[in-house]
Parts: C-alpha cells; structure tokens; sequence
C-alpha cells in the first residue's frame, strides 16, 4: 500500500467517528476502542446496505419502469430524500463541526488526503440509503429495450454520477446553510434538526413506500404517476441511451459533476480549511436579574445541547408519526361526527399518549442530571435544595406539557375533532404529564449520575434495553385494550355522562394518590 492510500485509510477512519458521534458513543459504551469501532461501523453500514437494498429492490421488482417514468422519478425522488436527509447531518459533522483540519495542519498530511477522506466518510455514511436507486437504474435497464450487456455497466456509471453530483450537492447545500446569520443566530436549534431529519426523511420515505405498495398490487390497474421533471433524464438515459435528449442529459450531468466540484473547490474547502467563524460577537449590555429568572435561564442553558434536543424531539414526534398516523390512513372524516359523549374515550388517549412520549429520553428523566457538578455548587449555596429541585420539575413538566399542548391542539386541528374533544385530550395530557414527570425526576434522583461524558449515558440508567422495550409495548397493548373496551361500552349506552364522570373522576384521584406518594416518598425526604 502506498503512502498516500495508508493516509488515506487513517484519515478516513478517523472521519467515521466524526460522522455518526451517537453510534460511536454506544460502541465505546461497549468496552470498543480504534480498530474495533472501525470494524464495527464498518459491519453496520454493510448491513444496512443489504438490508436496504433487498428490501426496497424486492418491492420495485413488480414496476416495470422503463413504461412507468412517473414510478421511476418518484422513487428516485423518494430514495434522494432519504439519502439528503442522512447526508446534510453527516456533511455537518465530517467537514464542520468536527473542527479538526487545523489539527492535520502540522502533521505530514497532503491537504488531498484530508478532504478526500472526508469525502469517501461522508459517501460511506450515504450509500446504504442511495443503494436502492442502483437496484433502481439496473431494474430499469434490464427491462428496456437495449442490451444489458451495453445498459449494465452504463447504469454503473450513471449511479456513480448520480451519487457524485448528490453528494457535491448535499455538502455545498451544508456549507451555504452554516454561512447563514440565521445559522449562526441559533446554530444550536438548527444542528438539532439536523440531526432531527434523518429519522424523519426516513419515516416518510417507509410511510410513503408503504402506501405505494397497496396502488401496485394490481398492476394491470396500475397507472403512471406525473413525471418529475428534474429526474426524468436518468429515464431516459436508461431507456433510451442513444437520443438527442438522453445525449444532451448525460452532458448537462457531467458539467453539474464539474461545476459543483469546482465551486466545492474554490468556496467551500477554504472555508473550512481557514476554520473562521463569521459572525462576530457585540458585547451584551448586564441585565441584572431575579435568582428565579437567573436559574430558569440557566436551564434553558441546559437544554441547548443538541443531543438532547433530539431525543426530546424523538419521543414526542416519532410515536405519532408510527402509530396515529398509519392508524388514520384509511381516513378521519368519522372523528368529526364524534361528540362529547366521547370525552372520557379521548381524555383517556390524552394520557396514553403523554405516558408513551414522556419516556426514558425524555426532559424529566435526566433534568438533575444536567447539572453534572454544578448541582454540588448549588447544594452548597444558602438557598432551598428542594426549591431548586421542585424549580427542575416545573420546568420539565412546562417544556413537556407545552410540546404536548401543540401537538394536541394542531393534531387535533388537522383531524378536524370537535373542539370538546381536543379539550378531552390535553387535559388527559396534563394529567398523563403531571404523573410521567413525577415519576422521572424521582427515578432521575435514584440514579442520580454526575460524571457522564456524552448525554446518552444518562438515558439507559437503571433499565436494560429489553425491559424499556417491554414497558413501551405493554403501554401501547394495555392502552389500546383500555381505549378499545372504553369506545364500545360508550357506543352502546344512550346516555354516556355517568360513564364520563366516573373515568375522570377514578383516573383523577389515581393521579392525586400517585402525587401523594411522591410527595411520601421522595419530596418530603428531600434536604433542604
């Protein structure tokens, strides 16, 4: 091996850590260190890949694309979503956020090496997500009407330019977005959806693939959806290879490789080669505060990490968009002729919901946590521990009580509920939210940690991964059996108000009595 590929090979195994920090953090949870972690990474990528690939090439193997353009430029749309959506987080990481070139700067490191290596991590972390669109272009060309002796390899190096051109794009999108004063006003919220996106683009991407599958069934039904435009030449490139405008296609692509390459060259690496931060700080006027206001700005503080942000992000978003939605696919329009007779049904869906997104990620359960060595200063001062401590859980129980409101009241909109019923479930969410942050700041308490590195150690503490899984399903089977008996004996009473008090009522003095105990329990045993 030469010189310039063991380079290569040190520096791009250095930039697989920077890629993914949260998969190389659970490795290093796991006792795995240098090669090993390589290997690892390694492993996974290979077998998403595979997975990938075979999954979403076996539910394209019904289409014949090269009579279905429309089919084609959707799911290469849809497959480019999926690999945008894990590259902009990726491209962030590896070439701005690791800050790193300026430590190669006085190692014997060609300046080539170093961003190449960047490059491939980056197509390394990509490439299981844009494996499909190969299977895609291969689908295609073997059902066309030229050779697929000649359209095999042409289909290679079509993917090759594709995936080139996708991955100057995604990093020259990256690097204008981080020049933004936007960005650099609130560079923290912004990485956090960053973050944030591939686990949505990757739910779309399913939820949409899923949906397809039920319209091409029946193929003999099936008909063309509207071509998208921007996508079509790679149609016609596959289909038709040897006319003007698949000709003139294969130019403009290359000279998009070329442009971009070049401005990614010429603007973009100086930028991160220089590691200049543009925006310049003014000096704030001192704006003396109240200890109550200082001690609620400092845990706005607290919760500007990234990581974080995104695994409150997840346990609100992600449940939703897996289970109600998928549920209410078939359509919604009964839930508008539902009435308050129903209130108890929904209060009762307002507290499931709010037990199922206030779980181990969520802010409850790692607040104390937070504060690492600050919480022995605070301890220290000639304040009320406890007032602190109680501070903690009002403001846990607002951010997450008021996440819920949102999503309550737009996701109660968007179904078109009767205004009754949105009511029914926020106030279940109180209730449901009330408990939940009792229960996690205590069991934060219990597992009190304070010498954590990364974030992520705090979420796993006191419960394997078996039993966090097994509470979440057993959730999600008791609550359904709960809202399944509770809507047919509401159906087939005539007048459901009695019911209706009696659920609150029960309900709300088990949440009374959970509080109570709490307060036995954990606050009046509190110091201070």
């Amino acid at each position: 091996m030469t010189p310039f590929k063991r380079q290569l090979l040190s520096l791009f195994k250095v930039n697989l850590i920077y890629a993914n920090p949260q998969v190389t953090a659970q490795l290093r949870k796991k006792g795995k260190q240098g090669d090993e972690i390589f290997k690892s990474i390694t492993i996974q990528q290979v077998m998403l890949s595979c997975v990938f690939t075979f999954v979403y090439g076996m539910s394209m193997f019904m289409i014949d694309f090269s009579q279905f353009p429309g089919y084609f430029t959707y799911y290469l749309g849809i497959f480019s979503i999926l690999g945008f959506s894990q590259g902009v987080f990726v491209v962030y990481n590896v070439y701005f956020d690791s800050k790193d070139v300026e430590d190669y700067l006085p190692l014997p490191f060609s300046e080539r090496s170093v961003f190449l290596a960047k490059f491939l991590s980056v197509g390394f972390f990509i490439i299981p997500f844009m494996l499909p669109i190969l299977a895609l272009f291969i689908l295609t060309a073997f059902r066309s009407s030229v050779s697929i002796f000649l359209m095999l390899p042409f289909s290679l190096l079509l993917f090759v330019l594709f995936f080139t051109l996708y991955l100057e794009l995604v990093t020259y999108f990256v690097s204008l977005l981080i020049q933004t004063k936007v960005f650099q006003k609130f560079k923290t919220t912004l990485t956090t959806l960053l973050m944030f996106i591939p686990t949505v683009g990757m739910l779309v991407g399913i939820l949409y693939m899923n949906q397809q599958q039920a319209a091409i069934s029946d193929m003999s039904q099936l008909k063309d959806q509207k071509v998208i435009s921007i996508l079509k030449p790679f149609h016609q490139l596959i289909v038709a290879p040897f006319s003007l405008d698949a000709l003139i296609g294969f130019l403009i692509i290359v000279a998009l490789v070329a442009l971009f390459g070049m401005l990614i060259k010429e603007k973009t690496l100086p930028k991160i080669r220089n590691q200049v931060t543009t925006n310049t700080q003014k000096k704030k006027k001192t704006v003396y505060k109240s200890l109550r206001k200082q001690l609620i700005s400092y845990h706005f503080n607290l919760i500007k990490n990234p990581t974080l942000q995104l695994q409150i992000l997840s346990g609100l978003f992600i449940f939703p968009i897996v289970i109600i939605f998928p549920f209410f696919a078939n359509g919604t329009g009964f839930l508008a002729e539902l009435g308050i007779r129903y209130f108890a049904l929904f209060f009762v869906v307002g507290i499931i919901f709010a037990t199922m997104t206030l779980g181990i990620n969520s802010l409850a359960s790692v607040i104390i946590s937070l504060d690492q060595d600050n919480l022995m200063f605070i301890r220290a001062l000639p304040i009320s521990f406890k007032d602190y401590i109680k501070l903690k859980y009002y403001f846990a129980f607002a951010v997450q009580f008021v996440s819920l409101f949102f999503i309550m009241l737009v996701g109660g909109l968007v179904l078109k509920l009767p205004i009754i019923l949105i009511t029914a479930l926020i106030f279940g969410a109180f209730m449901g939210c009330l408990a939940g942050t009792s229960h996690f700041i205590r069991d934060d308490w219990k597992h009190l940690s304070l010498n954590w590195t990364n974030i992520n150690q705090l979420f796993n503490r006191g419960s394997g991964a078996f039993k966090i899984m097994g509470i979440m399903f057993g959730t999600m089977i008791i609550g359904g059996i709960s809202i399944f008996l509770l809507y047919m004996v509401t159906s087939t009473l005539d007048d459901a108000r009695l019911l209706n008090v009696i659920v609150l009522g029960v309900i709300s003095l088990l949440v009374v009595l959970y509080q109570l105990r709490i307060k036995k329990i954990f606050w009046e045993k509190m110091e201070g």
